[in-house]
């Protein structure tokens, strides 16, 4: 066998792996960190990189693996079906060009921001599907979630308004068939999020860089870059936006200039003029001649900023979930960190870090921070000594790279569960219905015998048809003549309907007529027949039990009646208020069925008793989220007052 011939066998001999990620020289901190894990990588597997479509292309080297487009891999990933799969995904549009691939070819996800809703935003904005943003925020957080995000464009000022507390990453965790994460933080949510999947930690790992750019100087690295070598430098590392609490920064520094020694602060990253105008704090700061911004820095230029640099001041606030790999890296130089002492930065050892609490304090503490670091040489050299070799020794990439070889060839024992159908209903024409019901009254059971409650969502069809597999939850005051009345008009199975009234449903014990629990998601429709008057707790509790007995795209009818007296608009569920009120619990498409739809109405006599006079209203919708809201509404020193909260 020739030499040729073996070396194609020993490459073929190794293990697939499809690896999904942005690469050199994409400007983006994680296409650099999976090009230095790359190495490793290809030394156990045979690798197959997908970059986006419009990404830059690799250059040909020994460390490059083989390269496939987006476009390419989705012709052939049959060729690649049985292969394993990581997704590096990070919240930067670098990354939506792995949402539809992640969801037909699932694989182990590393999930390097917890919180993703800039890469959802990105991935809708770019293509003006603004409403497919408010979608996405509305299935996985209700109408908080699209609410929320209208404001947001409302106002135009992304940099008060960063979405961390809607970190839209549900469709990313549920399509993974397991989860690596930077750090205990993140790894816990996770877990709470998606509760049945492997979560997995792994530190960040260190760049082998810092071990040939360690050996240069401070006075070298600051003659290349131009910087003063008597000055102390303080520098702030990555993208400059208002999360990194650069105002916070630029006050302490402000507050302190007179009792400092001369100092320049360096923001080491490129400007988010969209997100947060740096230059105009740093001028009321009055620090415009202390402070420099350098812009985008490739790797020789950060590593050179790290090696001239005294402090380096990492603070984020809030945190999106991310473990930051500069500050690896400085800590990996030997530099004196200050971080805040939440998050997976205060996950660090005291004796790694300076850290500061976040509390009200957190102003005086950082400039007190800033104060001992800057004056004492001693202390700042003992910390970065302690934090070289924490970091050499816990983030060493040939051992964080063995942990990810371990978790890749056991990823295959996690089988993704099966995907749920989507809900597909028929739903008959009132001409078709009327033939039905007529045809119901031959027999020894007249149609008279069989009078449903209600009466416009039968008349107007509003219900589907009956099919295999469906499930159906009839709720009304006579349950069961209303759901026999159902299954003959509309062809269902007695088996699968479950009927019970609804003082039942929304009772202290939630079970059928069998005793049995009411399964949750179990439904794809579900009829409820009630009369207005209703308190508001119950009402409350009927929306969100609804929502969480049907599954996700299963469709409601919900019909209402009032006697003609009553006064309607003051009742919970007034005919005014329904499509808000199931809106906010979860629905969606949520809309009032008009009269005419009905096209007759003589197959239910009409009571000749005036006193059961009633007037009728009926809704329709269809569940588009798990996450059902109320607004409560109270009196308080006689004036209404709206209150929000969820209902468990």
């Amino acid at each position: 066998m020739s030499p040729n011939s073996a070396s194609r066998t020993a490459r073929t001999a190794r293990p697939p792996l499809v690896i999904f990620s942005p690469y050199p020289p994409s400007a983006n901190g994680i296409a650099d960190y999976v090009g230095e894990l790359m190495p490793h990588h290809r030394a156990e597997f045979d690798v197959t990189l997908v970059i986006a479509d419009d990404a830059a292309m690799p250059e040909e080297g020994n460390d490059v693996p083989r390269i496939l487009l987006a476009s390419e891999f989705r012709k052939h990933r049959g060729f690649f079906e049985n292969a394993p799969k990581l997704y590096h995904v990070g919240n930067n549009p670098d990354h939506c060009y792995m949402l539809d691939l992640l969801a037909r070819d699932p694989g182990i996800v590393v999930l390097h921001d917890y919180n993703l809703n800039y890469m959802h935003e990105v991935a809708t904005q770019g293509w003006k599907q603004r409403d497919g943003y408010w979608s996405a925020l509305e299935l996985e957080y209700g109408v908080l979630g699209s609410e929320a995000v209208r404001q947001r464009f409302e106002r135009r000022d992304r940099g008060q308004f960063a979405t961390y507390e809607l970190p839209l990453n549900g469709d990313v965790l549920e399509a993974a068939t397991g989860v690596i994460v930077h750090s205990r933080y993140v790894q816990y949510k996770v877990a709470a999020r998606v509760p049945r999947k492997p979560v997995w930690y792994v530190p960040h790992h260190l760049s082998s860089a810092v071990y040939h750019y360690g050996q240069i100087t401070k006075a070298e690295a600051r003659r290349q870059l131009g910087l003063a070598e008597n000055e102390i430098i303080i520098t702030a590392p990555g993208f400059i936006t208002y999360a990194k609490r650069v105002p916070m920064l630029l006050a302490a520094l402000s507050t302190l200039r007179a009792r400092l020694p001369s100092f320049r602060l360096v923001l080491a990253g490129e400007r988010c003029p969209d997100q947060y105008d740096v230059d105009s704090d740093i001028a009321n700061a009055g620090l415009k001649n202390y402070a420099t911004c350098t812009g985008y820095l490739d790797e020789e230029q950060f590593f050179l900023h790290l090696a001239a640099c005294d402090v380096v001041a990492n603070l984020r606030h809030p945190t999106g979930g991310e473990m930051s790999g500069t500050l690896i890296r400085a800590l990996g130089m030997g530099l004196p960190a200050i971080v805040f002492d939440i998050g997976p930065m205060g996950e660090l050892p005291h004796s790694v870090v300076r850290k500061v609490p976040w509390d009200g304090d957190t102003h005086a503490a950082l400039t007190a921070a800033l104060y001992e670091l800057i004056l004492d040489k001693t202390r700042r050299e003992e910390l970065g000594a302690r934090a070289a070799a924490y970091t050499r020794e816990t983030h060493a990439i040939d051992k964080i790279a063995g942990r990810y070889s371990e978790i890749i060839r056991s990823g295959g024992e996690y089988v993704r569960p099966a995907e749920i159908e989507p809900v597909r209903e028929n739903f008959p024409h009132p001409k078709v219905l009327a033939d039905r019901i007529r045809n119901m009254s031959v027999g020894p059971q007249p149609t008279g015998s069989l009078r449903p409650d209600g009466r416009l969502w039968w008349q107007c069809a509003k219900a589907p048809l009956g099919q295999s597999g469906r499930r159906a939850l009839i709720l009304a005051a006579h349950s069961r003549q209303t759901a026999e009345f159902f299954a003959g008009a509309f062809g269902w199975r007695s088996e699968d309907i479950t009927a019970m009234t609804v003082e039942d449903f929304v009772g202290p014990t939630l079970r059928n007529a069998q005793g049995d629990p009411i399964p949750q998601g179990a439904f794809t429709f579900a009829l409820v027949v009630t009369g207005v008057e209703m308190a508001e707790i119950s009402a409350a509790t009927l929306l969100r039990r609804l929502n969480a007995a049907l599954r996700r795209g299963g469709n409601l009818t919900f019909e209402l009646s009032c006697g003609l007296d009553h006064e309607y608009d003051e009742s919970p569920l007034a005919d005014s208020r329904m499509v808000d009120r199931l809106t906010e619990a979860g629905f969606a498409e949520a809309a009032r069925v008009p009269r005419r739809d009905g096209i007759f109405a003589e197959a239910v006599p009409v009571s000749p008793n005036e006193s059961e006079a009633r007037r009728y209203t009926c809704f329709t919708a269809r569940k588009a989220s798990s996450v059902s809201y109320w607004r409560f509404m109270i009196e308080f020193d006689g004036t209404p007052q709206h209150f929000g909260g969820r209902i468990a």
